[in-house]
């Protein structure tokens, strides 16, 4: 009778624990629930394998082995992932249509990034979206534009409002031109081409414009090869022909899911997410072709020129550029040969020199770096561009 009271009871088990794992893996609730899951999943095999007999029980087994295993290795992946975390306010980054993600309302996002290893704070920052669904700029309210776009490096992450590299260089002019930005956390040229091609932005820019500005370096080349998983439903372009064409978002169906389902391993994107990331030659000439695509919609639709901020120290060491048979040099040169204006803004002498560059512990510029560039960007401007600072005198 107690035997037989056994039975059920592990019988009953099993409908609780498939219950269990749909829930936790429907809500994502915890940074970490993958691990619970796979140890629900677990027990759940062990139990079906206590009432299973013969080879299906063997069979079963060894997927109770393999799925401890995978515990095991999860547990170990969170025990030494010791990178910081950021905390975003829900709105901030949802999915959006043409460019892929962006703030869905205005307001002010409180956003915080904490070192876990020692929990101190690396920064604490308000970031203020306006009515366009763009980071705040204050700048002239009318007048011929000069638009920031890129990564968060344009956006000014982990920086105040006050302390990005658009508002910096609109500081630099008195606040008598009017600048926009349209950078964002994650953005690869990619977004900007597709902005462009879409007119997304076109009523906010107006139709007196002057000046695009666009900070990229080489690391990018991985964001327009669709490798990072926050790129999933970014647009997608694809060299057919040697034509670029627009295929629709870097994941769908399918892949979309696979690729969601394998990033909240922690395992994988310690162990196998790095090697996947890994930038490749075409990867290189992608990033190139659709870079020289978004200057050339620049000035064939907007018939402004584009300033390329170049920073060589973007995400790919030089060592690692040459050898997949590139160099800044010969990037440089074939974005100056489309028509695009090259600044060199990498700060090497600068960070010799110890000079504050990037906020600690998390890479991104700091203000000092943003008011410098600005200063480079309006140096270049007043000494080769000077009608698109004219107005400023009247």
């Amino acid at each position: 009778m107690t035997r037989n009271l056994f039975t059920v009871l592990r019988i009953a088990v099993i409908p609780i624990l498939l219950a269990l794992i749909v829930i936790i893996e429907k809500r994502q609730s915890w940074e970490w629930f993958r691990l619970l899951t796979a140890t629900l999943t677990f027990f759940l095999v062990a139990d079906i394998v206590s009432l299973a007999r013969g080879k299906v029980r063997d069979f079963l087994l060894v997927l109770a082995s393999l799925n401890f295993g995978i515990c095991l290795m999860e547990a170990a992946a969170i025990w030494q992932d010791r990178e910081s975390a950021a905390f975003l306010p829900m709105g901030l980054m949802d999915q959006r249509p043409i460019i892929g993600w962006g703030p869905q309302h205005a307001g002010r996002y409180h956003v915080e990034k904490t070192d876990r290893s020692t929990g101190t704070t690396i920064y604490s920052v308000d970031y203020t979206i306006d009515s366009n669904l763009l980071r705040q700029t204050q700048s002239c309210d009318t007048g011929p534009t000069i638009v920031f776009l890129g990564c968060s490096f344009t956006f000014g992450e982990g920086l105040n409002d006050a302390d990005t590299l658009p508002q910096a260089f609109a500081d630099s002019l008195d606040r008598k031109k009017r600048v926009l930005n349209l950078g964002f956390s994650g953005y690869g040229p990619q977004q900007w081409l597709s902005e462009l091609q879409s007119g997304l932005f076109d009523s906010v820019i107006g139709s007196q414009r002057s000046l695009f500005v666009f900070w990229t370096g080489p690391g990018h080349a991985e964001r327009t090869a669709c490798k990072p998983y926050w790129m999933r439903h970014a647009p997608r372009y694809a060299l057919e022909n040697d034509q670029l064409v627009l295929k629709g978002e870097c994941h769908e169906g399918l892949s979309l899911w696979l690729e969601e389902w394998l990033n909240h391993w922690v395992a994988y994107r310690w162990l196998i997410e790095p090697y996947r990331r890994t930038v490749t030659h075409d990867d290189v000439e992608l990033y190139i072709r659709i870079m020289q695509a978004a200057i050339k919609v620049a000035k064939e639709k907007y018939d402004v020129p584009t300033i390329i901020l170049y920073d060589h120290e973007l995400y790919v060491p030089k060592d690692k550029l040459r050898a997949i048979g590139f160099s800044d040099g010969a990037i440089i040169e074939r974005l100056k040969d489309s028509g695009a204006i090259v600044i060199d803004v990498s700060f090497d002498k600068e960070k010799a020199a110890g000079a504050l560059i990037s906020i600690p512990d998390d890479g991104h510029p700091t203000p000092l770096a943003n008011r410098m560039r600005a200063a480079i960007l309006k140096n270049y401007l007043e000494q080769n561009m000077s009608s698109i600072l004219v107005s400023l005198n009247n």
